[in-house]
């Protein structure tokens, strides 16, 4: 079993195409096909489904994509990490979920000049609910997230980093846009559009609780994949969305404002996560750096 195999089956997964994962390999589509084949022959199963424009995989194909994705980033980490320690670099790999985290990192990190301490730091954007599995399959050494994708999560430690309140986001046709701060009462009123449990896991219940604690249920109207689309249901519609105080971008938006909450149990806290038994020496020196 070679590698580059389930590379190409990858590309095709997420491309769709055998000619647009042989243009992303520089290989012509035929040897795609061929891979994609041999694929199949070996574990004796069909992988994707030819039928369909774009191509889709099969349920066997969607189990093969998941690991193949993993042993390969496994295998890229490994690579680093080996010419890392060939070039005598220090470098940490760092999961971020949205432009807040990885804002207040920045913030703080400049303050502790950790530029001075010869560390590399890789910063990639991963969807919120596999931020903690990801950290715990050692796919990253740390995690900038919010805290409560991190509960009862017994392999893993936090670093507080930040600590502040939700608040209500209307747009400029919505009734409340004129207001500067909403009752419990007002904000359970209305219709509400969230983020997707898909998209930010345990977040979504947590507000669930929340709303259960202030003494309301909720009205959920719309739930959606993907921070763009949340903020543009809000501008158009008389929908009330759920956004962390000082959120980039909020405030400066015309057609958005953000209205506290009184007396509200929606609270967050962003941390850095890492393994409890992280021996890493560099992420160890970076973490007590930041302590």
């Amino acid at each position: 079993m070679y590698l580059e195999k389930l590379k190409y089956f990858i590309d095709l997964v997420q491309t769709g195409s055998f000619t647009k994962a042989g243009k992303k390999n520089f290989v012509s589509q035929v040897s795609i096909t061929q891979q994609i084949h041999f694929l199949e022959e070996y574990f004796g199963c069909q992988l994707v489904d030819r039928s369909t424009i774009p191509v889709k995989p099969t349920d066997a194909g969607k189990i093969l994509y998941q690991e193949a994705l993993h042993l390969v980033q496994q295998y890229d980490r490994l690579t680093q990490r080996m010419s890392d320690y060939k070039e005598q670099q220090n470098r940490i790999r760092i999961e971020y979920t949205s432009i807040m985290d990885i804002q207040l990192f920045s913030q703080i990190i400049q303050e502790q000049q950790i530029e001075q301490e010869n560390i590399l730091l890789d910063v990639e954007k991963v969807p919120l609910k596999g931020v903690a599995e990801n950290l715990r399959n050692q796919r990253y050494d740390l995690a900038i997230s919010f805290d409560s994708e991190f509960f009862e999560e017994e392999q893993i430690s936090t670093l507080p980093l930040y600590y502040g309140n939700y608040c209500a986001v209307v747009g400029k046709e919505h009734p409340f846009f004129e207001k500067e701060m909403l009752s419990m009462e007002e904000l359970y009123s209305q219709p509400i559009i969230m983020l997707s449990p898909e998209t930010i896991g345990k977040s979504y219940y947590l507000m669930l609780e929340n709303a259960l604690k202030d003494g309301y249920e909720p009205n959920i109207a719309k739930v959606t994949d993907d921070v763009e689309t949340e903020i543009f249901m809000i501008q158009n519609s008389k929908l009330v969305g759920f956004f962390p105080e000082n959120y980039p971008g909020i405030a400066d938006d015309m057609d958005l404002k953000a209205l506290p909450i009184k007396e509200s149990h929606h609270q967050f806290e962003i941390v850095l996560a890492y393994l409890n038994t992280e021996q890493n020496s560099t992420v160890q020196r970076l973490l007590e750096l930041l302590k």
